[in-house]
């Protein structure tokens, strides 16, 4: 049997995604992420073969996190109970994890890599389908239908207008006010409660 790793995949991560919200991205070297957990980088090469892979995997890992709850909003079965558990998800998870949330909100995963590796491009493609038919579903069951008018609405509602309330916010300014979360659920239902329903 092979010796155990010192370090778990979440760990070298973990480490990774500290050095990219306090110095940015380029100081996440493999070098920079082992002397952060007390390991030699041929460590951090063990379990990622390239920078750019451990970076996708922080980027994946972190977009999973964040689109599970999302998700789990969306299919309630009361589509205005999941309107508003969309919203909240925003405010509440960006307030629980302000690094993942920092990570998200102010880099684009070109910020972090040169290319995606070609053996996580399915998994990204994957997951964020899954984000996509679970919003479609969401649109089906609200308005009975699905087209592009609508996924756009729906879309702006329940997950960019949530975003841009709480990027402003990010990394400096703290939790955002109570009046913002409120006001942006209020927005949202604005823009829902004008997307005419499906007519037979």
């Amino acid at each position: 049997m092979g010796r155990k790793p010192r370090f778990s995949s979440d760990e070298i991560l973990d480490a990774a995604l500290a050095i990219v919200i306090e110095s940015g991205p380029a100081a996440a070297t493999a070098t920079a992420v082992g002397k952060a957990i007390e390991a030699p980088s041929g460590s951090v090469y063990h379990r990622f073969a390239t920078r750019d892979e451990l970076m996708a995997r922080l980027w994946l890992r972190t977009i999973v996190r964040y689109q599970e709850g999302l998700v789990a909003a969306v299919r309630l079965d009361d589509v205005a109970e999941g309107a508003g558990a969309a919203v909240a998800h925003c405010f509440d998870w960006t307030a629980a994890h302000p690094r993942e949330s920092t990570l998200l909100l102010q880099y684009d995963k070109r910020d972090l890599l040169n290319s995606w590796p070609d053996t996580l491009a399915a998994d990204l493609t994957a997951h964020n389908h899954a984000t996509r038919e679970a919003v479609r579903d969401y649109a089906r069951r609200r308005f009975g239908r699905a087209d592009a008018e609508v996924m756009d609405r729906v879309t702006f509602a329940l997950v960019d207008l949530p975003y841009a309330a709480v990027r402003r916010h990010l990394p400096h300014r703290g939790r955002p006010a109570e009046w913002l979360r409120d006001f942006t659920l209020r927005s949202a239902e604005a823009i829902l409660a004008e997307v005419p329903a499906d007519l037979p």
